[in-house]
């Protein structure tokens, strides 16, 4: 905004200085035209009444003794026409067409002695001439060539002096604009970088009232309601947190009822009522559980964008080793698989285990490769599950890929929200958290969760990190 502003400011103060410059120049021409004008129609004045009186020829010689002293000064070329005879001094020359023309002129009677105006690449000459006689006839002419080049160079540099003076002053003008925008913008460059950053990190900045009244009032303003914003953001996640904490001890207490009551009954109809309650108590319990998982995981997402800078992106103390762990949670969740029916393989080994090294927290990598597993265990039993690596110069991808019913195009979209679950398994046990737990703790570590599915071949999930490099592993576990 600043460039444009400073752009139109000074296309403005581009034309005003253009007007003044032209006007203050073209009234130094005219002055230096009206100077010759005036000095040179005096002296062809003079050489008029003198050839009116010539009478002989030493009136004639005197008169060219005259005209050569004249031309000697003023580097000026004279003609005088008189009784038939032509008198020259100086470098004009009577055969030149515009000098027969201005002669021929001034027989029949015809004054020329307007100047034409002078500017800074004007002619040098100029021809004036005056006709002298009586009222009956013309007897003479008197023809003067005019030196203009001192009055053109005193106007080139009269004109040079304006340009650089309103040149110079457009350039102060332009500063001091500039530093009015810069006075008036740098509050609202702030302003926007303080909402940027709120609606990336929900964490408000201080912002250093500055520029106008007016911009002074909206920076407090926008503090006031980022504060605001953040405080109810916080608000709502201790009170997720602390409502779903809560809720563990009444939950707790029906369990222990539900199980003491379990033990008096024994009729079937009743012990079937009961098994719905528990049902329903063990969906609640992990409907509260994954609600605890998410709000963590959205709370570790806003501490990573809090410590989020211009240049770099907060990362975790220690990498970590991604086939370790891709190892671990296969031999855990070994026993689930049994009683699925699935069948667990990793792409990988351990001698490539060293170049595997991610930016990531270890347990966040955990939760999120055992998030995903369960995801499909649950929705592709009896099925392969492939766990894969695959390495860029710059990431690791971890991928889950079971053969499951997968998603449709329209419905990838969409797997990473809280509490969304897909048709084709509404008539699983589920919250719709898990999906979206292992996109924020993704974001949180600087990654990315990245599904992909083609029709009947399951769903791909993969974990996208930045990869570190094995000096960095083996720099960390040094120390």
């Amino acid at each position: 905004m600043r460039i444009r502003v400073l752009a139109v400011l000074g296309s403005l103060l581009l034309v005003i200085v253009v007007l003044v410059s032209s006007v203050l120049m073209q009234s130094v021409s005219s002055d230096a035209t009206s100077d010759v004008q005036v000095n040179r129609l005096s002296s062809l004045n003079r050489f008029v009444q003198v050839a009116s009186h010539v009478s002989g020829k030493d009136d004639l010689e005197m008169l060219q003794l005259e005209m050569d002293t004249y031309s000697q000064l003023y580097n000026e070329g004279l003609l005088i026409v008189v009784d038939d005879r032509r008198l020259v001094s100086g470098d004009i020359r009577a055969d030149d067409a515009a000098v027969k023309a201005i002669v021929g002129a001034a027989a029949l009677n015809l004054d020329r002695t307007e100047i034409p105006q002078v500017g800074p690449f004007s002619d040098t000459a100029a021809l004036i001439s005056r006709p002298f006689g009586n009222s009956a006839q013309v007897l003479g002419s008197v023809t003067m060539q005019v030196n203009l080049e001192p009055a053109r160079i005193r106007v080139l540099q009269a004109s040079a002096f304006i340009i650089l003076l309103t040149l110079g002053i457009g350039f102060i003008f332009l500063l001091l604009a500039d530093r009015l925008t810069t006075w008036v913008l740098r509050p609202l460059h702030r302003l926007d970088d303080s909402v940027q950053l709120l609606t990336q990190t929900h964490q408000p900045i201080p912002l250093v009232e500055q520029g106008p009244p007016e911009l002074r009032a909206l920076s407090r303003s926008v503090s006031s309601m980022a504060q605001t914003m953040a405080t109810s953001l916080q608000q709502q996640q201790e009170l997720i947190a602390e409502t779903s904490h809560q809720l563990r001890n009444p939950v707790a207490a029906l369990r222990l009822r539900v199980d003491l009551l379990k033990m008096r009954l024994t009729d079937g109809p009743s012990l079937a009522g009961l098994h719905t309650v528990e049902n329903e108590l063990a969906r609640l319990e992990m409907l509260l559980d994954g609600v605890l998982r998410l709000a963590s995981a959205e709370h570790r997402l806003t501490e990573q964008k809090s410590d989020k800078t211009d240049t770099d992106v907060a990362r975790p103390q220690k990498p970590t080793y991604v086939f370790q762990i891709l190892a671990e949670e296969i031999e855990r969740q070994s026993a689930m698989a049994q009683k699925t029916g699935n069948t667990l393989t990793l792409n990988g080994n351990s001698k490539s285990a060293s170049e595997d090294v991610v930016w990531c927290h270890e347990f966040d990598l955990q939760q999120m490769v055992t998030e995903l597993l369960d995801n499909a265990l649950k929705y592709a039993p009896g099925t392969e599950i492939k766990l894969g690596l695959y390495k860029s110069p710059t990431t690791v991808d971890i991928m889950v890929h079971d053969q499951g019913p997968g998603l449709q195009p329209n419905e990838l979209q969409r797997a990473g929200e809280r509490f969304w679950r897909s048709e084709k398994v509404k008539d699983t046990p589920g919250t719709g958290l898990g999906l979206a737990i292992v996109d924020r703790l993704a974001r949180a570590n600087s990654g990315q969760l990245i599904f992909d599915s083609h029709g009947g071949a399951g769903l791909k999930a993969t974990i996208r990190l930045p990869r570190a490099s094995t000096t960095d592993g083996e720099r960390h576990d040094r120390g």
